[in-house]
């Protein structure tokens, strides 16, 4: 668990250096992030907090396949209003 805490912290240190660098990227990166570290990190987090609080694994596997789709969904969501916002140049 502490590795998953400390690449889940790294990679949103990562994602506020790289938006403040790269201002008008910033969905994008955060789309990525979202997708490839924050959701499957997050959700294992939170999964086995419920699996040791409950007293049962299933439980935890229920809550990782309920997190990681939505929380990859909503970072292919952030990933395609920076790819429009880049492409149309409208203000989102």
């Amino acid at each position: 668990m502490p590795v998953a805490v400390l690449v889940l912290i790294l990679s949103l240190v990562i994602g506020v250096v790289l938006s403040r660098k790269y201002d008008d990227k910033a969905l994008i990166i955060w789309g990525i992030i979202t997708m490839l570290s924050i959701a499957p990190f997050f959700s294992w987090i939170v999964a086995m907090l419920v699996a040791v609080s409950v007293g049962d694994g299933f439980a935890g596997v229920a809550v990782m396949w309920l997190m990681v789709p939505i929380l990859f969904l909503i970072g292919v969501g952030m990933l395609g209003a920076g790819v429009y916002k880049k492409v149309t140049g409208e203000n989102l």
